[in-house]
């Protein structure tokens, strides 16, 4: 582990015009800021297949060198800041998928939850809250909602400047980013 925590950024939204990763650059100057390691764990990137692994996460064993790699990436982060959309009242499959590789590489990790969306993206966060929580991630109780308003998009429906969106909540995400932090700069302490 690094004397700094590592905190990992996982962009739950794969479409190809996306707000999440613009949030997610914000988010790492936070991070930076607040003394820590961000760790881009962009999913458009990563591509993970459907989950394809022939024993259940809970066993650890894992045969697919994509599995073994991500579950390389997430046990080195001392915690983790999830940007997701809200699609349809919910979080998306590639970041449930992403979730469901893994079991034990979650387990008492801090984290955050940074959503979007029309409504900011209340219901996406409520259920990927339950899960996150179900897994064993030690989850801030405070994420973020980040709600579009009118002249918030261009005509490709790309944000037109994700720098203004963001600011519109520095303060709670630099809360949260901070919380999520001294969580893990206390856990790397107490290791």
């Amino acid at each position: 582990m690094s004397a700094r925590p590592q905190i990992g950024i996982i962009v739950g939204s794969t479409r190809p015009v996306r707000v999440g990763r613009p949030v997610a650059d914000e988010i790492a100057a936070l991070i930076e800021g607040a003394g820590a390691d961000a760790v881009m764990l962009d999913l458009a990137e990563l591509r993970l297949p459907l989950l394809d692994e022939a024993m259940p996460p809970a066993s650890g064993v894992r045969s697919n060198p994509h599995t073994i790699a991500w579950a390389e990436r997430i046990e080195a982060l001392d915690g983790v800041v999830f940007v997701t959309p809200d699609y349809n009242s919910g979080y998306p499959a590639a970041l449930k998928n992403a979730i469901d590789y893994l079991k034990h590489e979650w387990a008492g990790k801090p984290a955050g939850i940074v959503s979007y969306g029309w409504a900011g993206g209340a219901a996406a966060a409520a259920q990927l809250s339950a899960v996150l929580t179900y897994i064993g991630l030690a989850l801030d109780e405070q994420g973020v909602q980040l709600a579009f308003e009118q002249g918030d998009f261009d005509e490709s429906m790309r944000l037109a400047d994700p720098t203004a969106f963001v600011a519109r909540s520095i303060e709670p995400l630099r809360a949260l980013v901070e919380r999520v932090v001294a969580a893990s700069s206390a856990a790397l302490v107490d290791a």
